[in-house]
């Protein structure tokens, strides 16, 4: 009888330890969760590119009457930008004051037909303005556009967990959306030309190609070094 009751208060204790054990490793289980969501590896996951069509406008003052020399060179890279991304209309807009702005939007439209663009193309607008209001240019286009910089929330420099910050890699990729010549290519890879096959074939041949200018160039050495 003295037994059993010594044996009782131990296998409570043991019940006790056990209940404590599991319930510290649910604790621990909870600390050491892994996180299995997928995680942006780099700039380009942080901030994808994407082909959007929109606007693309300019500019041009009329405040000196005519065009000058360097409102011609900024207009026509204008256009063969806009011939460039596939001809689209291409739209003149003046300010109702006319004037100098309508000089000026007439010599614009006469620039856009010399360097290429059907007169079919070229189409005139009015905006409310003075007489001496710019005129502004416009087409619509397709170009690569990324989400915006400057991305700076609560914990944008908390990398307690090792994740990279919201900014890493933004401006790379704003750089390369501007150098993108076809954002279509974006959404379908341009076609890749079949390469020649006939180049390959003969640099493959000239490079395998036995060479005799080594040996007999060793044998006139050999020769040389022995003669008196």
């Amino acid at each position: 009888m003295v037994k059993s009751n010594m044996a009782f208060p131990l296998f409570a204790k043991l019940g006790l330890f056990l209940l404590a054990a599991s319930a510290l490793s649910g604790c621990v289980t909870d600390e050491l969760g892994f996180n299995d969501r997928p995680q942006p590896y780099g700039g380009s996951d942080m901030h994808p590119l994407a082909a959007v069509k929109g606007p693309v406008t300019m500019e041009v003052s009329s405040a000196q009457g005519t065009l000058q020399p360097p409102q011609i060179s900024a207009v026509n890279g204008f256009v063969r930008q806009a011939m460039q991304a596939g001809v689209t209309p291409i739209t003149i807009v003046r300010p109702t004051g006319a004037g100098s702005s309508a000089r000026v939007a007439s010599e614009v439209a006469s620039l856009m037909v010399q360097q290429g663009v059907p007169r079919a193309y070229v189409r005139f607008a009015t905006y409310p303005g003075g007489a001496n209001a710019p005129v502004r240019l416009s087409y619509v286009a397709s170009y690569a556009k990324s989400r915006g910089c400057g991305q700076w929330p609560q914990d944008a420099t908390d990398t307690n967990e090792n994740l990279l910050t919201a900014n890493h890699g933004c401006a790379v990729q704003a750089n390369i959306a501007a150098e993108i010549a076809n954002p279509e290519t974006l959404v379908v890879p341009a076609t890749v030309t079949p390469i020649p096959a006939e180049p390959r074939v003969g640099a493959i041949t000239t490079a395998f190609r036995p060479s005799t200018t080594t040996g007999s160039t060793s044998s006139t050495s050999s020769s040389s070094a022995g003669g008196p």
